[in-house]
């Protein structure tokens, strides 16, 4: 039975707070249970949320969550009490925790900030803009500004990187963009949020009575300023947008289709759902139940929070957002904004501000695309070309390599064009009085491809910024490393392995920490074992890794679990393998390593393939794939897809002959995976995939039919 799965859970801590915001969806709304609420969440029922915790852990199979400490001002609890419950939670849970608590930062001092970096519990701080703009709802139970504490606190978490989530701000339309941005340009922002008031169709936003558009005034000025002047910030709420544009997951609950995933708890151990929802009428939010007498998994299962779901999908929707050309990307709207005398089943309150905001972020998005981008012309597949021999490593040599040479001729071009921009540079004269067989070893580097698309991007008059939202300068000093690479002379089919080159990492910021030199023996030695695993399996595969990519790093996600393996490639460094190789205290085990190598090589050959032949029409649309808990464009399942019907592969393998501490893994990964291909391969049937695309899910579903290592030979023979 399909069921919600909570994987959020929002905990009021206190249900009290030492400022009075006039727009507050707390204590001035419609809701105002709070007055009957504890002050503060008791130890008792601390204790029970954490049973429950790992209760609904064990029961839904959750393999990570996150807690929010949240009020009222969650600090009025205490910060050790804070701390304290957030190793307690990590200690009942038998999955990570991330913690985290939003705070007006009135009582944020260094000793707290210190506390709660060594219980590793993330912050997000409530922060309106500069004075003029805090002021005008953000103030003390006596009237008083509570900005210069607020922006204290701000200037403090500036010290404490590791656990700084980011600002909140709620847009008030007499501030202008510009001033907010200005006032934040001033500070190091992980995530900076513009929320809309809160509002609905019985308490609609302030002051839209005066003037009906002023919000669509605000909000598209707003996005100019910020993608002409300020993209560098990274702003959730234009970036979700840009995202649903494109056809990506929003990541935020106020665009987009989802599902509900988070469950509130109140100071009296009462569940609930959405907190917002308190803005719409007395009781919205109340679920049956508390932490002491009832489980999470039933909370899941009850009719309100299946209601709740209901009103996420297109079939929830008010008829007029059905047919609506936006509705993809709108999503409805915020769920509390639809609210009106016939319930949720209305547009959003901020309908026409959608409409009119979208319109010009595709208008800008078609613009910027057209200047950056000379029309995309797909050279067909020759007539030869056959997808199931380029689906297996051992007969897809011919078909990969017309799909690398292409590539090359490519990298080569834009290296050339590059140094052409550094044309007085004495490094570049070197570079363009090379063999032609040198410089072409040099231009399929990873880095060099990076370095020199970015050199075009920014003769363009693009801003260049990592994916944590650093800006990213380019130079020619990355050519004396080029030349470097040119003297190795290195042949094609060897790997850089480990090596220190900038612009394999400069894309990714510090989202992504690159392991030290102190790691570059044992990851050698490694990457080693591992590919020696792969072509014992299957020579041919391993030779096709071989020439298809060309570097492989050494990396550890900050934010995951240090148990978690982690791996990752993208296609604006084609060639480049992102792999971790360090998990807890110690190496993972070569069979791992091999997994991580194949799944990120087989992204890499279906980027080849997707220069040609796109596998999925354009759409919005978002999909769910049994490998994430997030929803995923349906080239994202495609690509999941591929990968694992290798995967699978290897660990037939593994089952058959791998060292028997891996057998029962192998047996569960096996299952797992044939599971997930099947639900994946129902929801491709409903994606609007190409003629390609289409193939390739008839040649994925033949595959995953293999029972045995040396089948997929026997079945492809007659190709």
């Amino acid at each position: 039975m399909d069921v919600a799965k909570f994987s959020s859970f929002l905990l009021k801590v206190a249900s009290r707070c030492n400022l009075d915001c006039d727009y507050c969806y707390i204590y001035h709304h419609a809701d105002q249970s709070w007055r009957s609420m504890p002050k503060i969440l008791s130890e008792e029922h601390l204790d029970a949320f954490a049973h429950r915790l790992q209760e609904y852990v064990l029961q839904s199979g959750l393999t990570h969550c996150a807690v929010i400490f949240h009020g009222g001002e969650p600090l009025l609890a205490g910060a050790q009490y804070l701390a304290d419950f957030a190793n307690q939670l990590r200690n009942a849970c038998s999955i990570p925790v991330d913690v985290s608590i939003q705070t007006n930062g009135l009582l944020l001092t260094d000793q707290v900030l210190e506390l709660f970096e060594k219980a590793n519990i993330g912050v997000s701080l409530s922060l309106d803009g500069p004075k003029s703009a805090n002021d005008k709802h953000r103030l003390t139970l006596k009237g008083r500004s509570s900005f210069s504490k607020a922006e204290q606190a701000l200037l403090r978490l500036q010290k404490y990187p590791s656990i700084f989530a980011g600002v909140i701000a709620v847009i008030d339309v007499s501030t202008s963009a510009e001033d907010l941005f200005g006032y934040f340009e001033k500070f190091n922002i992980p995530r900076l949020d513009f929320l809309l008031p809160d509002a609905h169709w019985l308490c609609p936003p302030p002051r839209r009575n005066q003037d009906p558009s002023i919000y669509e005034e605000w909000l598209v000025n707003a996005f100019d300023v910020w993608f002409n002047q300020y993209p560098h910030i990274p702003l959730r709420t234009f970036e979700a947008l840009l995202d649903t544009c494109v056809g990506l997951p929003s990541r935020t609950d106020a665009f987009g289709f989802g599902d509900v995933s988070l469950l509130s708890i109140e100071t009296d151990g009462s569940y609930h759902d959405l907190d917002v929802l308190k803005v719409t009428q007395d009781g919205a939010t109340k679920l049956k139940g508390n932490v002491h007498d009832t489980p999470i998994a039933e909370v899941a299962l009850s009719s309100a929070i299946e209601q709740h779901r209901c009103y996420l999908r297109k079939e929830g929707l008010a008829e007029v957002c059905q047919t609506c050309s936006i509705v993809d990307i709108c999503g409805g709207g915020s769920l509390p904004h639809r609210f009106g005398k016939n319930g949720f089943v209305n547009p959003t309150v901020y309908c026409n501000e959608m409409k009119r905001l979208v319109t010009h972020i595709k208008s800008r998005l078609e613009e910027h695309l057209s200047s950056e981008i000379i029309e995309e012309v797909f050279v067909p597949l020759p007539e030869k070309f056959s997808l199931e021999s380029f689906e297996l490593a051992e007969i897809s040599k011919p078909h990969l390599d017309w799909l690398r040479e292409g590539a090359k001729i490519e990298s080569i071009d834009h290296l050339k064009a590059a140094l052409q921009l550094y044309a007085s540079d004495a490094i570049s004269k070197q570079f363009r009085c090379m063999e032609p067989g040198d410089l072409e070893r040099v231009a399929i580097n990873p880095g060099a491809i990076a370095w020199s698309n970015a050199v075009l991007a920014q003769h363009r008059g693009h801003l260049l910024v990592a994916v944590d939202g650093q800006e990213i300068t380019v130079s020619p000093e990355y050519l004396n490393f080029l030349l470097s690479v040119a003297a190795e002379g290195k042949r094609i089919g060897v790997w850089d392995v480990g090596r220190n080159d900038y612009w394999l990492r400069a894309p990714f910021g510090k989202a992504i920490v690159f392991e030290g030199d102190e790691l570059s023996g044992a990851g050698q030695e490694l990457v080693k074992q591992a590919m020696g695993i792969v072509k014992e399996w299957r020579p041919a595969l391993a030779a096709e890794m071989l020439e298809t990519c060309c570097a492989v790093q050494f990396i550890r996600d900050p934010m995951a679990d240090p148990q978690k393996i982690v791996s990752f490639s993208d296609n604006s460094v084609p060639g480049a393998l992102y792999v971790s190789i360090s998990q807890a205290d110690g190496l993972i085990d070569p069979y791992d390593l091999a997994d991580s190598l194949i799944h990120e090589h087989r992204h890499q050959k279906l980027y080849l393939l997707e220069r040609y032949a796109p596998t999925v029409l354009s759409t919005s649309t978002q999909v769910v794939s049994p490998w994430r808990e997030d929803l995923r464009p349906p080239s994202g399942l495609l690509h999941a897809v591929f990968v694992f019907v290798e995967l699978r592969r290897f660990w037939i393998y593994v089952r058959e002959h791998g060292p028997a501490n891996l057998h029962s893994r192998a047996v569960k990964q096996i299952t797992d995976t044939d599971l997930h291909l099947k639900k994946a391969f129902v929801t491709l049937e409903q994606c609007p995939l190409t003629q390609v695309g289409q193939n390739l899910v008839d040649i994925f579903k033949y595959a995953a039919k293999e029972v045995n290592p040396n089948e997929f030979l026997d079945l492809h023979s007659t190709v």
